[in-house]
């Protein structure tokens, strides 16, 4: 490789394993939980190989994999790993939804719903979660892989701030 050329990276890849919750073999089923400490906002992990390999060890040959997320204010999404593009949302989710305006949902004057003594400061981050994805997405399992497109990853993002996260990945079928 050219030492002229740096390799960059938008993407984390999970230090740890997942711990597994559930398990069964007739029909198989798993259920894995992943721990990521998030360390910014707009920051996205490649949790792929993860997915692949919990898969894997359900032994489902066809069937589905579900990847969750219980938090309101981080995504679950497939898309592209690529430094540019990744850099390129963040700039525009900025710009669509930037953390430095009123929000109602930070405005403690106003809001009686689901309060809790250490709340954040993170209307934004609700925004934008509603905005890019979803809390889970599903993807098939045929033949024991799981079925992504060339240049796709399953990929979690932060929208909020640095935070202790968690990542459920079940598979199940036949």
């Amino acid at each position: 490789m050219d030492e002229r050329i740096v390799t960059r990276k938008a993407t984390y890849e999970p230090l740890t394993e997942p711990v597994l919750l559930a398990v069964s073999e007739v029909p198989p089923v798993r259920t894995e939980a992943l721990h990521i400490h998030s360390t910014a906002a707009n920051e996205f992990w490649d949790v792929t190989d993860v997915v692949r390999a919990v898969a894997k060890r359900s032994g489902v040959t066809h069937g589905q994999v579900v990847i969750y997320s219980p938090h309101t204010t981080t995504t679950v999404l497939i898309n592209e790993s690529e430094t540019g593009f990744l850099n390129d949302f963040r700039r525009t989710i900025e710009g669509l939804v930037p953390a430095d305006i009123y929000y109602e949902h930070d405005d403690h004057a106003v809001r009686t719903e689901n309060l809790q003594e250490d709340e954040f400061i993170n209307g934004h981050a609700h925004v934008r979660q509603l905005l890019t994805g979803q809390p889970s997405v599903t993807v098939p399992i045929v033949d024991g892989e799981v079925l992504l497109g060339q240049w796709q990853r399953v990929l979690f993002a932060e929208l909020d701030q640095a935070r202790e996260r968690r990542i459920f990945i079940h598979a199940q079928g036949a």
